[in-house]
């Protein structure tokens, strides 16, 4: 445990690339935890960064950014389990709004055999309406060598779900996973008097070539995802791929509740975890493993959403916001991690044509003190993703080991 605490004030204190972290790994009966850092450490008053320091609790609310999509996944097999719905059925027929997708099954569009693209990028729209009418009119398009994960096929999954229920996206997840498994503090909209709870997103900095953008618009509570924040109304109209909110013992109690079999079987947990689109390419680069929503095990460990010490038919997926589940249905156990990466940091760079990121002063690990035109100098996260196995996965795994849960 020590070691994992160690690396977890080295992710929050000394090289600054999460305000907060806290972590639960265990197997479907048996649970461990930990936390370390901050849910807020600055605000903004008349232009100028104030500190406001606010201790990370047992019970802060998380952002849980794109871990959303696994909730999508679940739900719809649950419903393939009842009856009521086949995966070979078609989305445009289910839902008529989606005319272009009559030729779609749910089947290809929860295992991203089809990419789907919309006419103009969604979070760019000027209006909520303008978006959805967006979201409605989405496609087939040619499918990238590389990158086919996206955020369009989970949002497009909602409407299935919603048609086939009858319910509101949200009520549908209270349905089917959150009341079976007892999460009662998983939100789609936080309630006011909960949101001091909530980790802070917002102050976000992100380079984008001669761009430095400072994103001011997610107070606690508020999505952070822009498609999100645009369509949901507030949680009052959640959407497919990210919005949800939860504690760190509300995701342990999804992860055993899935290991347990109580939300659906073994085989449909295997079924989402089955990868469908991995495959090598004549320059040597992999095409995404992706299963149901969630990465499966890619071969090269550094880009695998998959812990190195989980086996084939595992499952992993991450949240931008610093968030990361995996789950390994064979060997029976899960770890998520609840982090924040984006407030107040640079969570994104991408520099001009011919520029390192060494330019930016961050180190071989990724970190460092990035400086902002106004004169500020602003640690950057944008490098995180590669320390997890190193700083996380790896210790848990022999935490794990110790307490006698992994062989």
């Amino acid at each position: 445990m020590q070691h994992l605490l160690d690396n977890m004030r080295f992710l929050c204190d000394e090289t600054r690339m999460l305000s907060g972290l806290t972590v639960v790994y265990g197997t479907g009966r048996e649970s461990e935890s930990a936390l370390y850092g901050r849910a807020q450490e600055v605000t903004l008053d008349n232009g100028r960064f104030l500190p406001c320091e606010r201790p990370l609790q047992e019970n802060s609310i998380f952002d849980l950014a794109s871990l959303t999509k696994l909730f999508t996944s679940v739900t719809t097999m649950a419903l393939v389990e009842r009856g009521m719905l086949r995966l070979d059925e078609r989305i445009g027929e289910i839902d008529a709004r989606f005319a272009h997708l009559r030729d779609v099954t749910v089947f290809d569009t929860l295992c991203y055999r089809v990419c789907l693209q919309t006419p103009g990028r969604i979070d760019d729209a000027p209006s909520r309406e303008e978006g959805l009418r967006r979201l409605l009119d989405v496609r087939v398009a040619p499918s990238p060598a590389v990158r086919i994960y996206s955020d369009i096929n989970a949002m497009v999954i909602k409407y299935v779900i919603e048609a086939k229920t009858g319910l509101p996206f949200y009520g549908a997840l209270c349905r089917y996973i959150l009341a079976p498994a007892g999460m009662r503090e998983t939100f789609a909209a936080v309630p006011e008097d909960e949101k001091q709870r909530c980790v802070c997103y917002n102050y976000e900095h992100r380079i984008a070539g001669e761009r430095y953008v400072l994103r001011t618009d997610t107070p606690p509570g508020t999505p952070h995802d822009p498609k999100a924040l645009l369509l949901s109304e507030g949680g009052h109209d959640l959407c497919g791929h990210a919005g949800l909110f939860s504690t760190r013992q509300d995701m342990a109690r999804f992860a055993q509740a899935l290991l347990q079999s109580e939300l659906i079987s073994r085989a449909s947990l295997e079924e989402i975890a089955t990868d469908r689109t991995l495959r090598r390419n004549a320059d040597g680069t992999y095409r995404q493993p992706l299963g149901f929503l969630c990465f499966t095990r890619h071969p090269e460990q550094r880009l695998s959403e998959v812990p190195a010490y989980m086996g084939a038919h595992a499952l992993g997926i991450s949240g931008f916001t610093g968030n990361h589940l995996a789950l390994d249905p064979e060997l029976g156990c899960f770890e998520v991690f609840l982090g924040n990466r984006c407030h107040a940091r640079v969570s994104h760079i991408t520099p001009p044509e011919g520029v390192s990121l060494s330019h930016y002063g961050l180190d071989e690990k990724g970190a460092g003190l990035v400086p902002w035109p106004d004169g500020r100098r602003v640690p950057t996260s944008a490098k995180y993703v590669y320390l997890k196995d190193a700083c996380l996965h790896e210790p848990i795994a022999q935490r794990m080991r110790d307490l006698g849960w992994l062989a």
